[in-house]
């Protein structure tokens, strides 16, 4: 059997959900013996060396496809007609309005919906499409339950219609978690004080939250928190890692009116190789979103020894269980509260960081390469039955 992935995301430039999602699924499949044949379909040639090696390596071959315009709708499809391959991953949900064989697409959450006024008109669309695409295709798979009970409920396009949910769509979703890469422990290198501006004011410890700096991530409501703790007791800095957005600017302005704009740092999108060591040195990490379709930097935190603060909404509980104090995240009050007990219960935070490592060790990227590769194998022996 022959799969095709939609791989772009292993030669992007800035990496977030999807991109992590795709590096750490094809190195994961490159190890496994009983893998099928993937052939990962990228724009241009892979430049980080590991990622190249395990995108060449084992079950896994790398096809660069080279278009100038087209390349979803037109060059891929074509490419996977003359490569014959028995059927075709999209990770990021959206896929060509026509394909030569059936198509497997990972629908990651549905935050769109429930939040739309979060989103801009262009990508709301591009939601929309996305949509529609999990309903054409062969099977879906999803990071979470949560995400999955979504799906199988009445779904509210981005135009504000209801729609439907086809009856059928239950019998073709399979949840699949995601992993959590074994960079990310307790042990190793803390972070530097030249590792960004600023830095060399974090050794004595920081609160931390990584991600992108979007308005869904509830980050004001963050900020808030963090200026009621600073005018009632000695917190340490806050810092807001994730590539700076339209919504950082707005978070700068917000955390000037709350005056802790000298306690607050933005030091932009942090690169891999950075990322254990920030996650290690943190005192707290606060992952205050109001909808996620998993939450990996909360298993990141965890995987690092930090205790962990997050929302008691969408698919966090369900990754945290009780290794994470869960919260109200619309209630700045609750996150005050959170952030303090874990600074000031020396007790509580010991606990809390061994239900972190414990919880981590739970979710492997090696379990969910064997789940996909099972949804693939299942794909293509329906297909054969047909």
């Amino acid at each position: 059997m022959h799969v095709g992935l939609d791989a772009r995301a292993l030669v992007s430039d800035v990496k977030s959900g999807v991109e992590y999602y795709v590096t750490n699924l094809v190195l994961a499949l490159s190890r496994l013996d009983d893998a099928p044949q993937i052939i990962a379909y990228v724009d241009r040639p892979i430049e980080d060396p590991e990622i190249a090696e395990a995108a060449s390596s084992g079950p896994v071959t790398t096809r660069v496809i080279r278009s100038r315009r087209g390349w979803l709708r037109a060059a891929l499809p074509w490419r996977l007609w003359r490569d014959k391959v028995n059927l075709v991953h999209f990770p990021s949900t959206i896929m060509p309005p026509i394909l030569p064989c059936p198509a497997v697409v990972t629908v990651h959450d549905l935050a769109w919906m429930h939040y739309p006024e979060t989103y801009a008109k262009d990508d709301l669309a591009m939601q929309g499409l996305a949509i529609l695409s999990a309903f054409r295709a062969a099977h879906i798979i999803t990071v979470s339950e949560s995400t999955a009970r979504d799906l199988r409920g009445p779904l509210r396009l981005p135009n504000r219609r209801w729609l439907a949910t086809p009856a059928h769509l239950a019998e073709k979703v399979t949840v699949t978690p995601l992993g959590v890469s074994p960079r990310f422990s307790p042990d190793g290198p803390r972070l530097g004080p030249a590792s960004f501006a600023g830095a060399e004011g974090l050794a004595g410890g920081y609160v931390l939250y990584t991600g992108n700096l979007q308005p869904r991530k509830n980050l004001l409501r963050l900020l808030a928190a963090y200026a009621r703790l600073c005018s009632q007791e000695r917190v340490p800095p806050l810092v807001l890692a994730g590539a700076l957005s339209p919504h950082a600017a707005e978070l700068r302005a917000a955390a000037g009116k709350l005056g802790i704009e000298r306690r607050v740092l933005f030091p932009g999108y942090i690169p891999d190789r950075q990322l254990p060591a920030l996650y290690r040195s943190a005192t707290v990490f606060v992952y205050p979103s109001l909808y996620e379709g998993f939450g990996l930097q909360v298993l990141e935190a965890m995987a690092s020894g930090v205790p962990v603060v997050t929302s008691g909404t969408s698919a966090m509980p369900e990754v945290a269980d009780d290794a994470a104090i869960l919260v109200d995240p619309e209630s700045v009050g609750r996150l005050a509260w959170a952030i303090s007990l874990l600074l000031t219960d020396t007790e509580l935070r010991a606990t809390m960081v061994r239900r972190g490592l414990a919880r981590s060790r739970q979710f492997t990227w090696e379990e969910t390469a064997r789940r996909t590769a099972a949804v693939y194998r299942l794909v293509a022996e329906r297909k054969l039955r047909q």
